[in-house]
C-alpha cells in the first residue's frame, strides 16, 4: 500500500486522508493554519480568522452527491455531522405536491450544515485512526523530485524537516500556491481553463428566534434578477445565512457591507424578506468574498502530464460557481477516487 502526504487539512484533504488510511494506505496531512477543527462549532466558525480560506464562512450545504460518498464511505462521519446539528432536506419537499416518484429520488436528499461541522466531523475520525497524521502548523514549502523528462514527485518539505511518501495530494485550494512549489521543482506549468463567475456573494448568519426550529418553506429560497440576487441557507442549530449576490461590475455593491443596507436590500426579495421577518437574532458582520471563477487545474498541458507521483483534489483541481453548491462533492468524488488508487504506481503518466 502507499504512504499518502496531503498538502492541506480542509475538507478536501482531510477527506482523502481518512478515505486512504481507511483503504490500508497510511496518510499524513501538513496544514499550515495552527488551529484545528473542534467540537466548539460556533466559537470555531465565528471567532477562527481563516485568510486562506475565506469561503469557510460562506453558507454551504451539501448535495445528495457528497451525502452518498459520506453514507457509503464514511457513515461514523456521517453520523457525527448529523449529532453536531446537520439537517436533512429532501429536495422534493419543497414542493406542495412532490411530483410522481422515480428511481433515484431517495438521492436527492440535502444536508444542512455548515462547513466546520464537516471539517469537525472528519477531523474527529482522522485523529482516531492510527494510521494517519496531523501536522499542523506546519506548512509544505518545497517538493522533493527525481528528475527526468517528466519530474516525479517523491516527498514534500516544511520548515521541520523533509518526508518522503509514494504520493502527494495537492489539497490546499486555489490559493495554495502548488503552482508555484511544482515551478521551483522544475516543472512546467499545466494548462489552467478559466471563466470569471462575475459575481460577489455578502451573506449574514442568523440564529432563529427561541421556539422557532424551522423557516418557512415558501417562498423559494432563491431568487433574482437581472441586477442581484437573494438566497437563504437554512442550516445546522436553528441557524441560516441571507446572502445577497451582486454583478462584480456594480458600483454600488460596496455599501452592503453596512448591515442595515445589506437587510434592506435583501429583504426586497421574498426569500430574504420571509426569513428576516421572523426577528432572528444577527450572529455576524455581513461577510464579503468576490474574485470567483470557475476553474480547471489539471497537472497536464497539451504534451501531456507535467508531473507525475502527485495528484489535486478539491479546489486545487476543480473551482466552480459557489451558487451550485458542487464544490463538496466534487472534492469527496475526487478523494474517494486517490483513496481507491493510490496504491498504484505513481510514476504511471495516469
Amino acid at each position: 500500500m502507499a504512504h499518502v502526504l496531503v498538502i492541506g487539512g480542509g475538507v478536501a484533504g482531510l477527506a482523502t486522508a481518512l478515505l486512504a488510511v481507511r483503504r490500508g494506505h497510511t496518510a499524513e496531512v501538513f496544514e499550515r493554519d495552527t488551529r484545528a477543527p473542534g467540537a466548539a462549532l460556533d466559537r470555531d466558525f465565528f471567532d477562527w480568522h481563516r485568510p486562506g480560506v475565506p469561503q469557510a464562512a460562506q453558507p454551504h450545504l451539501l448535495l445528495g452527491a457528497a451525502r452518498a460518498v459520506l453514507r457509503a464511505e464514511l457513515p461514523d462521519v456521517y453520523a457525527e455531522m448529523l449529532r453536531l446539528g446537520a439537517r436533512e432536506r429532501h429536495e422534493l419537499d419543497w414542493f406542495d405536491v412532490r411530483p410522481p416518484a422515480r428511481s433515484g429520488d431517495e438521492d436527492l436528499v440535502l444536508v444542512q450544515a455548515r462547513r466546520i461541522v464537516l471539517e469537525s466531523a472528519l477531523t474527529t475520525a482522522l485523529r482516531a485512526e492510527p494510521d494517519a497524521v496531523l501536522r499542523y502548523g506546519e506548512p509544505v514549502t518545497a517538493l522533493t523530485t527525481a528528475g527526468g523528462p517528466r519530474p516525479r514527485v517523491t516527498g514534500l518539505g516544511t520548515p521541520r524537516g523533509g518526508y518522503a511518501g509514494d504520493l502527494v495530494v495537492d489539497a490546499a485550494g486555489r490559493r495554495g500556491g502548488s503552482a508555484a512549489l511544482l515551478a521551483a521543482a522544475g516543472c512546467r506549468p499545466g494548462t489552467v481553463e478559466r471563466h470569471r463567475t462575475g459575481l460577489a456573494y455578502f451573506c449574514r448568519w442568523y440564529r432563529l428566534p427561541d421556539g422557532v426550529d424551522e423557516g418557512p418553506r415558501r417562498p423559494w429560497t432563491v431568487t433574482g434578477g437581472a441586477f442581484a440576487g437573494c438566497a437563504v441557507f437554512p442550516s445546522d442549530n436553528r441557524l441560516f445565512a441571507v446572502t445577497v449576490f451582486a454583478h462584480t461590475g456594480d458600483p454600488t455593491r460596496g455599501a452592503l457591507r453596512d448591515p442595515a443596507v445589506f437587510e434592506a436590500a435583501a429583504r426586497t426579495f421574498p426569500p430574504g424578506a420571509a426569513w428576516l421577518g421572523l426577528g432572528a437574532e444577527p450572529l455576524s458582520a455581513v461577510l464579503a468574498i468576490a474574485g470567483l471563477d470557475n476553474r480547471w487545474s489539471p497537472l497536464a498541458d497539451g504534451r501531456g502530464p507535467v508531473v507525475s507521483g502527485m495528484v489535486p483534489v478539491g479546489d486545487a483541481l476543480t473551482h466552480t460557481n459557489p451558487t451550485l453548491g458542487q464544490g463538496t462533492s466534487l472534492a469527496l468524488w475526487a478523494a474517494d477516487r486517490v483513496a481507491r488508487t493510490a496504491h498504484r504506481d505513481p510514476g504511471s503518466p495516469g
